[in-house]
């Protein structure tokens, strides 16, 4: 576990060390703010309305980006999300995420990194992006992903996206599955008098190979002053869980 978190903290430092290095030299910085109407994320239903801040610094390729999720009803969860990576001039990314969400567990709290009980995932992704399509996959490898029996998930997200313009807007078609059984957990059923009456299993992704995401989405940018707006509608679907929402957001980004 030690050296897990060595291992991040350092390739951490490699991206941004650069960066800071080199801060007359072409760094770009972003900062950005989402609101949903509903919180979905590869499928799974994460809260209601919901306030998204994200921030990214880049250079040449190289990125380092800081996400957060904060919904607006208590029972929503709270997350944050530190992603590092580089994007190469013909298209191919690759990628590392430390993903947290609160947990009552261990008490929220966010420097917990013992293993099997921190609520950290470290996930590692790589992908193909032009014109045409945008392919990208994800693979946790440590920290809260264990199977129901108790070895590690390796949970894995796969997702094709493709764009395209119509009636004046920008579309986006996305289908995303897993290839094998995800991480999982039991969760205890109670009965209206509170008395439990049973359990069920859940799982991260599926129980097995399935479609968990098949998504259309369109946007409108929208530009006031010095600030991009894009806005868009996204009717959300998950075949395994079978369930569908339809919802909308905006991003404020200036520039």
């Amino acid at each position: 576990m030690k050296m897990t978190k060595k291992i991040f903290i350092t390739l951490l430092l490699m991206v941004f060390a650069p960066l800071a290095g080199m801060a007359q030299d072409n760094v770009e910085a972003e900062v950005e703010v989402t609101v949903l109407s509903r919180y979905l994320w590869r499928g799974q239903q994460k809260g209601g309305v919901s306030l998204q801040p994200g921030a990214t610094l880049s250079w040449k390729g190289a990125f380092v980006n800081v996400e957060g999720n904060k919904g607006f009803n208590r029972e929503d969860e709270e997350e944050l999300d530190i992603n590092i990576g580089y994007q190469f001039p013909f298209g191919l990314n690759v990628g590392l995420s430390d993903m947290w969400n609160y947990e009552d567990r261990n008490h929220g709290q966010y420097f917990f990194y013992k293993d099997k009980e921190t609520s950290h995932q470290l996930e590692g992704n790589i992908g193909y992006s032009c014109r045409y399509f945008d392919l990208q996959a994800y693979c946790m490898f440590w920290g809260n992903d264990y199977k129901l029996d108790g070895s590690r998930a390796y949970s894995t997200y796969v997702e094709l996206a493709v764009p395209f313009k119509l009636g004046g807007l920008d579309w986006t078609v996305s289908a995303g599955m897993t290839p094998m059984e995800s991480a999982g957990a039991y969760t205890t059923l109670y009965d209206e008098k509170g008395q439990e009456e049973g359990w069920e299993r859940n799982y991260f992704y599926a129980d097995g190979p399935a479609c968990v995401s098949a998504v259309l989405r369109a946007q409108k940018e929208l530009r006031y002053k010095s600030i991009e707006i894009p806005v868009f509608v996204e009717l959300n679907t998950n075949p395994y869980m079978k369930t569908a929402a339809f919802l909308a957001g905006f991003t404020f980004k200036p520039f």
